[in-house]
């Protein structure tokens, strides 16, 4: 009798690659900043007004670190052949919502006491804790009664999706926009309003070099052509979600070959999502401090939001391809993802906008900034509902289990 080799389960290789790749980048970072932290507090040329921002990252970074832990410990048991529960947390929906509604104390606390903001710990522990507690409760709402796969498969997908497919679509983006700023560049040299802020430039360089006040206001004028707010609108609006849309659910390509059910492809596209905001959210949020916290978790939650719902339906798509054939569902999905992100962004952009530049626009514009914070918290309502609506679709398309026919002993 030849006994066959057992063969090692490769994607748990994968997984614990870059679960591991991740830990260890991480801790390596949080190493990086927190010498610059102590070199800015003991060298004398340096004059930092405050710390507290760079601790805030060091401590979010660490806390980030942590999803890399289960990954780790499921894709070593895997390759130990260990068993392991199969599947995730029961109840999830009634557990999030719960820490959904204990959030709202902790928000309100910051609220009235924004000192609270100035321990780097606390900071960072709150940052964290209000923008995953809602990603996890939009996941949860999207995969209501749906098959969800492995744990193991979902923690990979986490991992997957911080470690890998976000610094993929970090990398493309600043490709292509640097390409679009050389490219701006070259216009602006061009225009008649550049010629006199370059030669004040170089005057200013060679009298003050540290006075670079009537230069800001020249370049903010200069910033405030039409030609330069629609080539900046342009990359937001257009360029950004191309991007992200497309490379966002970046883990599913690396298992749309195997026997997924669509609603796998979802729930896996929702983590994606997710994981994808986690990261993106915390680090805007943790370098803002002050009043301007709350405003920027209320926009990062609508963003989570976004993510987690737009790379679900692109999800759903690639696996329910896969399986059909029906290439057009995935282009028009990809382009429903682009058009949620684009409409997103835009508004997000005027009410960011009216708040820092005094534009001079017409009045249809206006009304478009005066309504600005409406319509996003219409998206995000309209948002909400279609993820609900998508996971009721889904669960309706699963065929019913099949009940085996009793043995032919037992009938009769």
């Amino acid at each position: 009798m030849i006994h066959q080799p057992i063969k090692t389960h490769m994607p748990s290789v994968a997984q614990l690659l870059i679960s591991l790749a991740g830990l260890v980048s991480t801790l390596s970072s949080v190493a990086g900043l927190a010498v610059i932290v102590l070199a800015g507090a003991t060298a004398q040329t340096m004059q930092f007004q405050s710390t507290a921002p760079m601790g805030v990252l060091i401590w979010a970074n660490l806390l980030i670190a942590l999803v890399t832990i289960p990954s780790l410990v499921l894709s070593i048991k895997r390759l130990a052949r260990v068993p392991v529960r199969q599947t995730g947390i029961r109840k999830g929906l009634l557990f999030s919502s719960i820490l959904l509604l204990a959030m709202v104390p902790l928000v309100y606390l910051v609220y009235k006491d924004p000192s609270v903001l100035e321990h780097s710990f606390l900071s960072a522990l709150l940052t964290v804790l209000v923008v995953a507690v809602p990603l996890w409760w939009f996941v949860e709402i999207g995969r209501r009664r749906l098959s969800t796969g492995s744990l193991q498969r979902q923690w990979g997908l986490v991992n997957f999706s911080i470690y890998a497919g976000l610094p993929v679509v970090i990398f493309v983006e600043i490709l292509l926009i640097l390409l679009v700023l050389i490219l701006a560049g070259v216009w602006v040299a061009g225009q008649d309003d550049f010629k006199p802020i370059l030669m004040t430039l170089q005057t200013q360089m060679m009298l003050n070099p540290q006075d670079f006040s009537i230069l800001t206001e020249r370049f903010g004028t200069l910033f405030q052509k039409p030609e330069v707010l629609v080539a900046g609108f342009g990359l937001a609006v257009i360029l950004v979600p191309l991007i992200e849309e497309l490379l966002k659910p970046l883990a599913l390509w690396f298992f749309i070959k195997r026997d997924w059910s669509p609603s796998e492809g979802f729930t896996a596209g929702l983590l994606c999502g997710a994981a994808f905001a986690l990261v993106e959210s915390v680090f805007s949020i943790a370098s803002v401090q002050g009043d301007a916290w709350l405003a920027t978790l209320a926009g990062r939650v609508g963003t989570g939001l976004l993510h987690t719902l737009t790379a679900g339906i692109t999800g759903w798509a690639l696996v329910s391809t896969w399986r059909d054939g029906k290439f057009k569902r995935v282009g028009l999905a990809y382009l429903v993802s682009i058009a949620i992100h684009g409409l997103w962004n835009f508004f997000a952009l005027l009410f960011g906008l009216s708040s820092t530049l005094a534009l001079d626009v017409d009045p249809s514009m206006s009304t478009l900034i005066d309504a600005s914070p409406w319509v996003l918290a219409a998206l995000a309502v309209g948002m909400l509902l279609m993820l609900f609506f998508m996971n009721r679709k889904i669960a309706k398309s699963i065929p019913p289990a099949v009940i085996p026919p009793l043995p032919p002993e037992t009938m009769g």
